[in-house]
């Protein structure tokens, strides 16, 4: 977990009041519900901005983009549907409500229905029973044939769309002016040795994953487990989900702990063999948040010096754990 001090308290999110950005929403958002009002404090997450919406009968989420730049498509448009279909199958909240809010840079939202539970800070504070509850909604998940979703034959081609994507980011960077030349330098290397690991990679069951799965991501009931975020799912390995929950810890691997409650003992070489995957996956994200962060593309509630350094010691922590694990060495 990052642990990175972010404003909780909202003035402005993209600019606007939270009077004026409920305005915005109202005239996009057709719903027949009275008395709504938005919460002056942030949810949790980093990728994007989440704030509570209340009425007298119900709550809902806003979700907003990290980023302020202008986007083509709505990035939340595959997210929606994904999210859909698992809420149908009783695996997450309901999404209500996707458009473009009439402002300047026609930002975009989605809005979902609000789940009451417990979402952990940490890994840690996850107890056995709530294991057994995300165990069985992976598998549910599993199951699950959600069309048009991204899919990927096997764990080289996912580790490919991380290379992609950077590669794309990258191409605007400028080496000369930035002070991230040694984290790029850093995520170079460490690509080419994923790569070469990845060739020889373990069975991939084409099966759907989340692909983002981590405690913030995850909201207990009494029950079961919902699953927010949904955004990355894809046909992949759902043992992938395990090694990158399993990576969460900040200067650790929890492998003891996770592996033997969330996979057969078939699957524990598995897991631990994708885990530099899920390293790398990790070290994707962080490093494209500061490349934006350096060229001020990120949500003011989300950015910030205390956010950059907590961004920072994030990579250099997860880049050694995979410098060990492709020299050889064990992190547990």
């Amino acid at each position: 977990m990052l642990g990175a001090k972010m404003k909780d308290s909202l003035d402005l999110a993209h600019g606007h009041t939270m009077d004026d950005l409920l305005s915005l929403l109202k005239s996009e958002w057709r719903t027949d519900v009275e008395d709504l009002h938005l919460d002056s404090c942030r949810l949790g997450g980093m990728s994007n901005l989440n704030i509570l919406i209340h009425s007298v009968v119900a709550s809902y989420v806003l979700k907003l983009p990290g980023l302020t730049t202008v986007f083509e498509t709505n990035p939340f448009e595959s997210e929606f549907h994904i999210a859909l279909r698992l809420a149908e199958n009783g695996l997450g909240p309901t999404p209500l409500c996707i458009g473009r809010l009439q402002d300047e840079r026609n930002t975009p939202f989605m809005i979902r229905a609000y789940e009451r539970g417990v979402v952990h800070a940490s890994l840690s504070e996850i107890s056995l029973h709530e294991l057994d509850l995300v165990d069985t909604s992976l598998d549910r998940l599993a199951a699950l044939r959600i069309p048009d979703i991204p899919s990927y034959p096997s764990a080289r081609h996912y580790a490919a769309r991380f290379t992609t994507k950077m590669n794309v980011l990258l191409d605007c960077w400028n080496a000369e002016t930035s002070k991230l030349d040694s984290f790029v330098y850093s995520f170079r290397e460490l690509e080419q040795g994923v790569a070469t690991l990845m060739r020889n990679a373990p069975s991939w069951n084409s099966k759907t994953m989340h692909g983002d799965l981590r405690p913030d991501n995850i909201v207990f009931q009494s029950d079961r487990a919902l699953l927010l975020d949904v955004g990355a799912c894809c046909v992949g390995s759902p043992l992938y989900d395990i090694a990158y929950l399993s990576t969460e810890p900040l200067d650790a691997v929890d492998f003891e702990r996770i592996i033997p409650l969330l996979a057969e003992s078939d699957d524990w070489d598995i897991v631990t063999e994708l885990t530099p995957l899920a390293l790398f996956s990790a070290l994707a994200w962080t490093l494209e948040r500061l490349v934006h962060l350096e060229n001020n593309e990120v949500e003011e509630n989300l950015s910030g010096v205390d956010v950059e350094i907590s961004l920072r010691a994030y990579f250099e922590s997860k880049a050694k754990q995979l410098h060990m694990l492709l020299d050889g060495s064990s992190l547990t």
